[in-house]
């Protein structure tokens, strides 16, 4: 068995099912995670192989004694306050966590020899897409505190890389759904709405396209960054490769749970009353397939199924 990886927020969405991949292929996992958001249980079944710290990312002191205590060498950073509305409510609170948290990730990781940082990014820091598929030399262009934050998080990771040799790594990725997705955001809440025969009314969307990614195809991406040797290029995009409007994306959920309506109004998502979230669309993996081997499995509508059987087995539907 060999050293434990550290996940911070392995509790979270993301961080439990990068832990649950790691642990089934036999690695011990060290959760760092302050469960302000993320679950004590998550990921269950592996209790033997991993460890919870209850940390905070805001607590250099702390997280350094932790990775020495517990003899960590590579590090996957998910521990983020995450999406457009909760950072435009609390920007102060995002910049700490998002900029501060992962500085003290670099800086403790620096201080203790960690071999690999793998920091998980966004394509929120793309802003509003000026081409499409938007590659890794996309501009950037972020229009909320959330995409702010994880600009500036890149850029530290990018120097502490350049000046200090630290092993960075790092991957944007872009609206990741399936089993165990917290938030009430599409297609979580058109699935679930769908299997109770309530009718689903999002008022605005039918023209905004996003990229989405099923978690198995995430983790997948997430792991071969994580692993890769030597790699020419320090950021990976790793998504679908395609984009869908949310309009589409009803339709696809219809056809699967034919029953109650979906309705998208139009236009582009609004977060808030005349606030709309940047026009995306589908992300280059080219680089992520060349260079890591990446390979996404699942269409939209393939991993909606997947996500529908999932629900309907934990809710036994």
């Amino acid at each position: 068995m060999g050293q434990p990886i550290l996940i911070t927020g392995g509790a979270g969405f993301l961080g439990a099912h990068i832990a649950r991949a790691l642990l089934q292929r036999g690695d011990p996992v060290v959760i760092y995670d302050n469960l302000s958001t993320g679950l004590p249980q998550n990921p269950a079944g592996f209790q033997d192989r991993t460890k919870l710290v209850n940390g905070d990312i805001l607590d250099l002191s702390f997280l350094l004694r932790t990775i020495i205590a517990e003899k960590v060498k590579r590090i996957i950073h998910t521990a983020a306050l995450v999406s457009f509305a909760p950072s435009v409510e609390k920007p102060v609170l995002t910049a700490k966590i998002n900029i501060e948290g992962t500085l003290n990730i670099l800086e403790a990781s620096r201080i203790a020899g960690i071999e690999r940082v793998m920091d998980v990014s966004s394509e929120e820091v793309y802003g509003h897409f000026q081409y499409e598929p938007a590659d890794e030399d996309h501009p950037f262009s972020p229009t909320a505190p959330y995409a702010i934050s994880k600009v500036a998080g890149e850029g530290f990771g990018q120097f502490y890389h350049r000046f200090f040799g630290l092993d960075v790594v790092t991957i944007r990725t872009s609206w990741v759904y399936g089993p165990g997705l917290p938030r009430a955001r599409p297609p979580k809440t058109f699935i679930e709405n769908g299997l109770m025969g309530i009718p689903t009314e999002m008022v605005s969307g039918s023209d905004h396209r996003i990229d989405h990614t099923y978690i198995d195809d995430f983790v997948q991406g997430a792991l071969l960054a994580f692993d890769v040797k030597n790699p020419k290029h320090r950021v990976f995009n790793i998504s679908s490769g395609r984009a869908y409007t949310f309009k589409e994306m009803a339709r696809m959920v219809q056809e699967i749970i034919p029953g109650p309506k979906i309705s998208v109004g139009p236009g582009l998502i609004e977060y808030y009353e005349g606030v709309e979230g940047p026009q995306k669309g589908a992300l280059n993996i080219q680089r992520a397939q060349s260079e890591l081997g990446y390979q996404p499995q699942y269409d939209l509508f393939e991993g909606l199924k997947r996500y529908v059987n999932s629900i309907r087995k934990e809710k036994s539907l």
